[in-house]
């Protein structure tokens, strides 16, 4: 779900180690932010151990690509809904995916392995060159496709055929691990046959809907939730309530109002609002792609009919995604993001066919935290693919740049408040 100290006046307080960092990390995040010149990869196919190997860049996955991940994502030994080539296929065109592709491990006819990412060196403020795992907007998991039943064999495909890619990759960095999955088991133990030991770092636990027998509702506190029920007593005093899911047919208009709320709101004063980032011709491919294949859904609370919250949900395999929310802000006293949150809890809590629901908002988060008490640790991974000093220096890098963004995440976390 995407959602600070201060100092006098309300302005943040800023220690002379933070001024000195604030103009490296400005630098920093204006390489970021913008398109930077790469060179065009090819794709480059290879066989090795049985295997077939290919790189391919995001702007050439073909229909038939698209089958083989799709049909992967049937097999995958962990769902990830960020892989599905719905959404492969809408991110290729953003610009913060240049020099982005898959790298794609078949056995016996089949894909067993899907790998998508960038090399990334000194252009990007990486002195070691680096393998980043889809770090693209919006996807809070870089959890690869590997076959449940190859997953020994895929992984060590891909920890043999990285440093191969263009670039020379040194070090593997994974944002967002699910460090309690079943993937990270297995790449901590190809890992470990090889003598080598990944780096964690900012490790911490978002929430989650685990669905079970008893009621979902029964970790909301018994105040939290009388509240809440006043909050839409009050609220629909002011007209008609109702509940609304869009998916398959309707869909495109969903999307369309669901961008127009957004941006309505704080997500759009900031730039934060896809359609205000240049991200919404993506987020509306993404969705409507996955809608028509039953993997995505917006949910509306609608007063009168004109819709003031809505949540944009993913699924894959046995998991969903509380993806994306927004709501009208002329109504925040009685909190409809929070009412609907409420809602889907009810609903999904109850859903028999969904193991687990991911918030994917940050730690803390001051909405979602109530309602859920399950977590899911999280944690980025720097792994070796060389010499233990290249993933020694690689993370220092990593904290070093992380260190001089805090100023400015710090400031736009107060902005938003």
């Amino acid at each position: 779900m995407s959602s600070s100290g201060a100092g006098k006046a309300g302005v943040p307080a800023v220690s002379p180690i933070a001024a000195f960092l604030r103009p490296i990390a400005a630098r920093t995040y204006r390489r970021q932010a913008s398109v930077l010149p790469v060179r065009k990869a090819a794709a480059v196919a290879r066989r090795r151990d049985g295997l077939s190997i290919e790189w391919k860049p995001l702007t050439r996955l073909d229909a038939a690509d698209r089958g083989r991940i799709h049909d992967l994502s049937t097999r995958a030994l962990q769902p990830n809904i960020f892989y599905e080539p719905e959404y492969l296929l809408a991110a290729r065109n953003l610009s913060l995916a240049e020099g982005a592709g898959v790298l794609l491990v078949g056995a016996e006819g089949r894909l067993i392995g899907a790998l998508a990412g960038r090399v990334e060196g000194l252009a990007y403020g990486r002195p070691v060159p680096t393998f980043v795992a889809w770090e693209l907007p919006y996807a809070p998991l870089s959890v690869p496709l590997v076959d449940r039943e190859m997953a020994d064999a895929a992984v060590d495909a891909f920890l043999n055929e990285l440093p191969r890619l263009s670039g020379n990759p040194r070090v593997t960095l994974f944002r967002l691990m699910d460090r309690e999955g079943p993937f990270v088991r297995v790449l901590a133990d190809r890992l470990y046959s090889r003598m080598k030991r990944p780096h964690t770092l900012d490790p911490h636990r978002r929430a989650a809907l685990i669905p079970a027998e008893a009621d979902p509702l029964k970790d909301v506190s018994q105040k939290r939730l009388k509240e809440l029920r006043r909050q839409r007593a009050r609220l629909s005093e002011n007209g008609a309530l109702a509940h609304e899911t869009v998916t398959g047919k309707g869909i495109e208009v969903a999307v369309e109002a669901y961008l127009k709320l957004e941006a309505a709101g704080w997500k759009g004063r900031i730039g934060a609002a896809a359609s205000v980032s240049g991200a919404g011709h993506f987020l509306a491919e993404a969705v409507i792609g996955l809608a028509r294949e039953g993997k995505a859904r917006i949910d509306f609370m609608k007063l009168d009919g004109k819709p003031i919250a809505a949540t944009i949900l993913l699924f894959s395999g046995n998991r969903a995604w509380f993806w994306k929310t927004a709501y009208d802000e002329n109504y925040a006293r009685f909190s409809p993001g929070v009412l609907l949150a409420l809602e889907l809890t009810e609903t999904l809590g109850r859903d028999r066919s969904i193991a687990l629901v991911d918030s994917c908002a940050v730690a803390g988060h001051p909405m979602i935290d109530h309602l859920w008490r399950g977590r899911i640790e999280v944690a980025d991974w720097i792994v070796p693919l060389a010499d233990a000093s290249s993933a020694t220096l690689a993370l220092a890098a990593v904290k070093f740049r992380r260190a001089a963004l805090k100023p400015i995440k710090s400031l736009r976390d107060k902005l938003r408040g």
